[in-house]
């Protein structure tokens, strides 16, 4: 088994798992090995047969539970739709539990970077109120998805203009339907993961305000480990660096 654990990075919607590259690079950096999970509502072919629960199953079946097999202990690293994903995917993975099965390895941890929470049977819709903010463009550029304009304003308020050309490109359409249907149980929500819970509060995120985070974890009804950033949506194109200070003391505590 590796000695630290395995950082599985999921982005959020509308970007491809290349956005972490830079945030990548510094974990690197520190030693840890890291692996990029994918989703299958990421401009699907067939936008109304996606599901929130299908990238979540997904990212367990050929991300997570591969990696356990290998004995490789896992932390989770989600940012915003990510999150609702990733504790999906890692319901029932933790260590703890694993090991009550026999099992050598397991999920140490979550960290949400502005990631959105929901309940079991919540959809994001439903998270963020039941209507869509005016900056998600539905059916755009065909049906089914949508995508997010201002790219710069909504996502990457706090970088320059200089990057406008390359950031924009990187809007990749996303299924509605991701948005709008029902998650599965969430880890975040297991005694397991008591003290095993790390945010990374973007505090000037025009995306998902940070109004919106704080109420999101407090209606969870459990315990965020908090770190804050001054920074956009984005954090990790944007302040990588800074990202991978706040982020590694939570990987190691959880791996010790």
């Amino acid at each position: 088994m590796d000695s630290l654990p395995t950082l599985v990075l999921l982005a959020g919607a509308f970007a491809e798992p290349s956005c972490f590259d830079a945030l990548n690079s510094e974990l690197q950096k520190c030693g840890y090995p890291t692996v990029y999970a994918t989703f299958l509502s990421l401009n699907p072919p067939r936008p109304l047969e996606v599901s929130t629960s299908q990238d979540a199953e997904h990212v367990r079946t050929k991300f997570l539970l591969p990696l356990l097999d290998e004995s490789k202990d896992i932390i989770l690293v989600v940012h915003s739709y990510g999150g609702i994903v990733g504790s999906a995917a890692a319901a029932g993975l933790s260590k703890t539990e694993r090991l009550t099965q026999g099992k050598s390895s397991g999920i140490l941890g979550l960290l949400y970077i502005a990631g959105n929470i929901v309940a079991e049977g919540q959809s994001l819709l439903q998270a963020v109120g039941g209507a869509y903010p005016p900056f998600i463009k539905q059916d755009d550029p065909y049906p089914g998805v949508a995508v997010i304009s201002p790219v710069m304003d909504t996502l990457y308020n706090d970088m320059s203009s200089s990057k406008t050309v390359e950031l924009e490109k990187g809007m990749i359409p996303h299924a509605l339907a991701a948005f709008e249907t029902p998650s599965g149980p969430q880890a975040w929500a297991e005694k397991a993961f008591e003290g095993r819970l790390g945010y990374v509060r973007t505090l000037e995120d025009k995306c998902n305000p940070l109004f919106i985070q704080d109420m999101w974890m407090g209606n969870s009804g459990v315990k965020w480990d908090t770190v804050s950033i001054e920074s956009g949506h984005c954090p990790f194109i944007s302040q990588p660096e800074k990202l991978a200070e706040l982020s590694i003391p939570f990987f190691k505590t959880w791996a010790n």
